[in-house]
């Protein structure tokens, strides 16, 4: 649906920040999932974090090595390693991680993890299987390539978690006590070309971080697809986070996720549509904008991750001729809709039962 069609003034809740994103029903997959040659599982918390973003490469706002933080207290506080010491106040912090390559070498690690990884977190591989587990083709293993996965697992290494807890008792300066836990994402690598293999430690306290409960299925072909786009390949993992039918998003929401960094915000914002227009051409997004009073949202009225080939399409059937359903397809129509009604009558009340019958209910529609 195209964003220039007046749309209607609907009644729906906005999205203005973090705190109004409605988490209570899971986004379409949630638990046991394997990456493989097509997709990648991520934690849905990183996913609608600020990790990855574009770099705007080429351009006098290109700012790759410069330092980022991210608050993922909200996001985060519910890991054991946060809950167990008390920890509230939860950073990220490290070098801009970017969608062209440091996003392939992170669905690279979560893979390998998957695979190959041991209790301790050790793992061992390949580096000709760690690229391609990267989304890189054999024929590209190259000098280049492999200089690129190298300066990506640096950066990855080089980005920490700090958990801090803030106490009541002060210090002599009158300041509170703290407690802090700095952690890597990832702890070490060791890079060996002559022996043609790749091995590195994940963070054993993160051990939750990597195979999160509530995940979310990205679609490698959808990143592929949008080659040197990173705006539209950022925006992809964060809208697939979101929950199956998410409020409408501001703006502004999308430019905090995007990290972007030119100073005008007129800028950031044509970037954003444009990054939004090329998933909607992609067959991959439908949605419109809203405008009310000075902010502008956008409402995603549909999501299709496996996207429409081309010329596929089906014509529009002309109007008051639709064809009846058949009493297989309306039954199974009535079906889905008594789980969509149960998911929202069970996220009133998030006690764990009801939660566990959500994850439930949300894998069975995928299947239907």
């Amino acid at each position: 649906m195209s964003t220039d069609k007046k749309k209607k003034k609907e009644n729906i809740p906005l999205i203005e920040d973090d705190d109004a994103i409605d988490e209570s029903v899971p986004a379409l997959y949630t638990g046991d999932l394997t990456p493989n040659n097509n997709n990648t599982v991520q934690p849905i918390a990183l996913m609608r974090l600020g990790l990855f973003v574009p770099t705007l490469k080429g351009t006098k706002n290109s700012k790759r090595n410069n330092s980022n933080q991210i608050d993922a207290s909200k996001e985060l506080v519910q890991l054991e390693v946060a809950r167990s010491e008390g920890y509230s106040d939860i950073k990220i912090t490290g070098p801009r991680l970017d969608m062209d390559h440091d996003f392939k070498t992170w669905v690279g690690v979560v893979r390998s993890l998957a695979e190959f990884g041991e209790a301790s977190g050790r793992v061992e591989l390949s580096i000709t299987k760690f690229a391609k587990f990267c989304g890189y083709p054999s024929s590209q293993i190259r000098k280049t390539l492999r200089d690129r996965i190298t300066n990506s697992l640096l950066k990855i290494m080089r980005t920490t978690l700090s958990f801090q807890r803030t106490y009541e008792e002060k210090n002599v300066d009158g300041s509170n006590k703290i407690s802090l836990l700095m952690v890597h994402l990832i702890n070490s690598v060791d890079y060996n070309e002559k022996n043609d293999t790749v091995i590195f430690h994940a963070e054993p306290k993160l051990a939750e971080l990597y195979r999160f409960d509530h995940k979310v299925l990205l679609q490698l072909k959808v990143i592929n697809k949008l080659p040197r786009k990173e705006t539209a390949q950022a925006l992809y993992t964060f809208i697939e986070s979101l929950p199956t039918r998410p409020a409408p998003i501001s703006l502004a929401r999308l430019r905090a996720r995007l990290n972007l960094n030119s100073t005008s915000v007129s800028s950031q914002n044509q970037t954003i549509r444009n990054g939004l227009k090329s998933l909607q051409e992609l067959g991959y997004l439908d949605y419109s904008e809203i405008k009310r009073g000075r902010s502008v949202f956008i409402h995603i009225h549909g999501r299709n991750p496996k996207l429409k080939p081309p010329g596929e399409e089906k014509p529009a059937k002309p109007a008051g001729k639709e064809e009846p359903l058949s009493p297989e397809k309306s039954e199974l129509e009535m079906v889905k809709q008594n789980m969509i009604n149960k998911i929202a009558e069970l996220s009133k009340d998030l006690t764990p039962d009801n939660i566990k019958l959500i994850e439930i209910l949300s894998n069975g529609l995928k299947l239907l």
